[in-house]
């Protein structure tokens, strides 16, 4: 939803800056109607009928700023489970190539996928499996029946 359509559906007028707060309680209200919302936030706002603007309350800008750190951190935490992962499955491919053994290949498989997989084996140098072979086979079928 835009500040505009927020706007037109309230009837009421909201800084900039108190959109990015209404915005951000509005994506963490999950599948909630943007109708619905804008009903439940006009009620919960003061207004100031001198301005026709919306003036938020404490509490909800309080949440708005906590939830937009949290959004934060959970990116944060993202980017370092699918660095760590990655990790993960170069050392799984690592062994299973020394153990001969495709068992640590599905592990690494089920931590990064199988695409990511036959690409990092080929980044490492390592001979590809069968099920690299097929994976790879497939990929190259799909792109020739959309051509």
């Amino acid at each position: 939803m835009t500040q505009k359509e927020f706007e037109e559906i309230t009837q009421r007028v909201v800084k900039p800056e108190d959109y990015k707060v209404i915005e951000s309680l509005y994506m963490a209200a999950g599948d909630m109607d943007k109708i619905m919302f804008c009903k439940e936030f006009k009620a919960m706002c003061a207004y100031v009928y001198e301005n026709g603007e919306i003036e938020l309350r404490e509490c909800l800008r309080e949440i708005g700023k906590r939830l937009v750190y949290l959004e934060d951190v959970i990116r944060t935490l993202k980017r370092a489970m699918k660095f760590r992962n990655e990790e993960m499955a170069g050392f799984l491919l690592g062994k299973a190539h020394a153990y001969d053994d495709t068992d640590f290949r599905n592990e690494a498989v089920r931590f990064i996928g199988e695409s990511a997989v036959v690409k990092k084996t080929i980044e490492m140098g390592l001979p590809l499996w069968e099920e690299d072979k097929k994976h790879i086979r497939s990929m190259l079928e799909e792109q020739c029946e959309k051509n």
